[in-house]
Parts: structure tokens; C-alpha cells; sequence
């Protein structure tokens, strides 16, 4: 491929790990690049999942160092999550993910209401007593979420940052954290799935890898500024890319 379709992937890829970093849905940016350089889409799908691996490493690196969360707290909900992505990846792999995105951008409206309906869970400071052994429902819930991470993963953080919150009662930022974490293991079921099913779709590794060089990066930056930012700028910055996703799912898709 010409440099300049490099250049873009590279491009696309600093913005998805920055976005995907504070808040969630850089997806919706590297997919439709992917597939505008020629990649079929349930090919892209399978791609983008090298870039997310990278992000989340680096992501979980940086905020792990800045100590924003346990790893205690993101290994109980990894297992029900990454138990969901190998359901929902080989799913994926003999189904279109275009066959969800409408019913995606209508669940996106649907959650911004829960991120104002209790602030306070939103914006309180960090909380020490939380149990980061989940119930059973909220196992349930995990599952959920990992079939749909491995099906098409786009905007996953959201509803991960809804369950952690909401469900598990961390804070914004510890959430954020945890969410990051997370990522990384279902990213590892999903690409494994994807890899053990190769016969039926390509994994374009150079392109990939050259996007997943942009999300590590756009990772770096983005956990420098998810711990220095103040809670309310980052549940806008969740709400505006919430609306924004849902408006490209619903009408744009």
C-alpha cells in the first residue's frame, strides 16, 4: 500500500487508543478506515482487535502506575467477560456486524440518561471498600457484555463503565481504569478466536500492527490525561462520544 494510506492508519489509530482511553468508542473511527483501504468488513473487524491489544497494554501500563486501580478488582470481571468474547468472536466470524449496529445506536441513547440520573456515583472520589468480587447477576451482566465485545466491540467501554459504576460501585476514574484492564483480556479471547478461525477471514497483520502503532500511542497520551482531568470533563467528554457514536450508527451506517 502507498505511504499516505499508512500515514492515515497511523493517524486513526492515536485517535481511537486516545479516545478509547478516556471514555470509549474509537471503533467507530478505525473500522470504517479499514474498510476504506480496501479490508472487507468482517475482516476489519477481526484487524482491529490487534490495535486494541496495543492500546490496552500500554493504556493499563500507564494507569497502573499512576495507581488508579487493583488488579484484583479487574481479574473476577475478566473471566465472565473473556467466557462472552469467545461466544460473541466466533459468532462474528460467519456473521455480518452490520446486523447489530442499529439496535447498538439505539442502546447508546439509552445509556447516556443512567450517567446523569445518579451524578454523585459518577463524581464521587475513589472508593476503597468495594468488593471487587461481583454478584451473580452482575456476572450475568459481564457475560452480556463480553459477547458483545467479541462480536463488534464497538462502544463496549460504555457499557463497561455503566456496569462498573452503576453495578460494581467504583468511581469514574477507577472505572475508566478497570475498563482498560479489562480490554485486554477480551481483546486476547476475541483475537485468538478470530486467529483459530483464519480459514474463514484474513487478519491483515500489516496493516494492523501499523494502526495498533497509533492506538498505543493515542493510549499513552489518553491515560496522561484520564488521571489529570477533572471528573465532569470526562463524563461530558463520554457524553458527547456516546451521541456521537449513536448518531454514525443510526444514520451514517
Amino acid at each position: 500500500m502507498d505511504w499516505v494510506v499508512y500515514l492515515i492508519v497511523v493517524v486513526s489509530g492515536v485517535c481511537c487508543g486516545f479516545i478509547n482511553t478516556i471514555a470509549g468508542g474509537g471503533t467507530m473511527i478505525t473500522i470504517p478506515v479499514l474498510i476504506a483501504v480496501g479490508i472487507p468488513a468482517h475482516e476489519a473487524n477481526a484487524t482491529n482487535r490487534l490495535g486494541f491489544l496495543f492500546q490496552s497494554v500500554v493504556a493499563t501500563w500507564r494507569l497502573k502506575r499512576k495507581q488508579t486501580f487493583e488488579w484484583k478488582q479487574g481479574l473476577w470481571p475478566s473471566l465472565p467477560l473473556m467466557l462472552g468474547t469467545l461466544v460473541g468472536s466466533f459468532i462474528a466470524v460467519y456473521v455480518e456486524a452490520a446486523v447489530i449496529t442499529q439496535w447498538l445506536g439505539m442502546m447508546m441513547i439509552v445509556i447516556i440518561p443512567f450517567i446523569f440520573f445518579k451524578p454523585e456515583k459518577w463524581l464521587r472520589p475513589r472508593q476503597h471498600d468495594v468488593n471487587p468480587r461481583p454478584t451473580w447477576w452482575l456476572n450475568v451482566i459481564y457475560l452480556c457484555i463480553g459477547v458483545y465485545a467479541g462480536f463488534l466491540q464497538a462502544g463496549v467501554g460504555y457499557f463497561l463503565l455503566t456496569a462498573f459504576i452503576l453495578g460494581a460501585g467504583y468511581d469514574l476514574l477507577t472505572a475508566n481504569s478497570l475498563k482498560v484492564f479489562v480490554v485486554t483480556f477480551t481483546t486476547i479471547a476475541g483475537l485468538l478466536m478470530f486467529i483459530l478461525h483464519s480459514h474463514h477471514l484474513t487478519i491483515h497483520y500489516d496493516v494492523g500492527l501499523t494502526q495498533a502503532a497509533g492506538q498505543a500511542l493515542g493510549a499513552y497520551l489518553g491515560a496522561h490525561f484520564a488521571v489529570r482531568w477533572n471528573p465532569r470533563i470526562i463524563r461530558w467528554f463520554i457524553v458527547i462520544t456516546i451521541f456521537m457514536l449513536a448518531v454514525k450508527l443510526l444514520f451514517f451506517s
